[in-house]
């Protein structure tokens, strides 16, 4: 795979994140309509699930192809941008990861014998999955690598939670 390639699919998977986050969070921003429907509680716990896995190809999983590090130009000096964008240190953005990867390995992947599931606050996967997208199009500058894609992450999110918002409104 080329840098290209490999670049433009990590702004792929830092699209999907938002959506499934914007989409996740419209549901309690509603006031979780059609609680009764296993239907919908099944798509909204679905949108949680997948921006978790998404979210961890990007920064839980150094082996992904489309970890940061393997992305951005200068690895180090973006995660210390990243930590000071988030407002976290690195002990807290590591507890992070780590509470990412339990619930995808344990809830997600796999359904271990844990009793209690603990879902990740997402605020933390949407602020850094912004930030990496925004880095990304930087990085990009004037190529066509992002030709057709959002010039702008913050935009994105909210397009979608108010999408999820108008549909999920009864």
């Amino acid at each position: 795979m080329t840098q290209r390639e490999r670049l433009r699919r990590a702004g792929i998977l830092c699209c999907h994140c938002l959506r499934n986050i914007a989409f996740y969070r419209s549901w309690y921003q509603v006031g979780r309509p059609f609680s009764n429907s296993q239907f919908w509680i099944n798509t909204n716990g679905n949108f949680l699930d997948i921006a978790v896995l998404e979210w961890c190809k990007l920064f839980a999983d150094t082996r992904s192809l489309h970890y940061y590090s393997k992305v951005v130009v200068e690895p180090a000096a973006f995660m210390n941008q990243l930590l000071f964008s988030i407002k976290l240190t690195t002990p807290e953005f590591d507890e992070y990861v780590k509470d990412m990867k339990t619930y995808r390995d344990k809830f997600v992947a796999h359904l271990d014998a844990n009793d209690t599931m603990n879902i990740p606050k997402l605020g933390v996967a949407k602020n850094s999955a912004k930030f990496l997208y925004e880095g990304l199009l930087a990085q990009a500058g004037n190529s066509d690598i992002f030709l057709d894609a959002p010039r702008s992450a913050s935009r994105f999110y909210q397009e979608f939670l108010a999408q999820g918002k108008e549909i999920y409104t009864p």
